[in-house]
């Protein structure tokens, strides 16, 4: 949604590291979305961008319900930031 508004880009990929690479470049206010400090931080990321894809798929996808209530609690803070930041343009 960051892209497409402030740039008119909208990548056609899956890969959710690359897009959010993509968006922190355009405000680097989307970092504090996926903190990146702790080991469970990027585990848990890296969770996400697999069930983008793998867990439509894979019967052998697992998460725990500690590192699903931590994604959502991340998503939450990306859907202010984004509505905050779309706002603004």
């Amino acid at each position: 949604c960051v892209l497409l508004v402030l740039t008119n880009y909208s990548p056609s990929t899956h890969n959710l590291k690359f897009l959010r690479s993509l968006a922190e470049s355009k405000d680097v206010r989307l970092i504090d979305a996926w903190p990146r400090e702790s080991k469970r931080d990027r585990k848990c990321f890296e969770l996400l961008k697999r069930a983008y894809v793998e867990a439509r798929y894979s019967e052998h996808y697992t998460i725990t319900k500690e590192e699903l209530e931590w994604l959502g609690q991340r998503v939450e803070v990306l859907q202010k930031l984004v509505g905050m930041i779309c706002k603004e343009q």
